[in-house]
């Protein structure tokens, strides 16, 4: 039998049982709930500031693209 302590970093094993339960299981409750809090993610993550050295950056890209012609 394998310690399970030994088996904390390996994937779990998968044998019948496992496959009937991951088969018979609810996947469009578990795909809503990752839809959702990917969606929540983003919205945390969209509605944070620009960092003051991202907008430096672009602003350096802008002038530098104003300083040269476009053919």
């Amino acid at each position: 039998m394998v310690d399970e302590k030994k088996r904390i970093n390996k994937a779990p094993i998968v044998n019948d049982k496992n496959e009937k339960m991951i088969k018979t299981s609810s996947k469009p409750q578990v795909a809503d709930l990752i839809g959702q809090r990917l969606r929540n993610y983003y919205e945390e993550v969209a509605s944070e500031p620009i960092p003051d050295r991202f907008m430096d950056l672009l602003n350096q890209l802008d002038a530098a693209s104003a300083g040269k012609k476009v053919k």
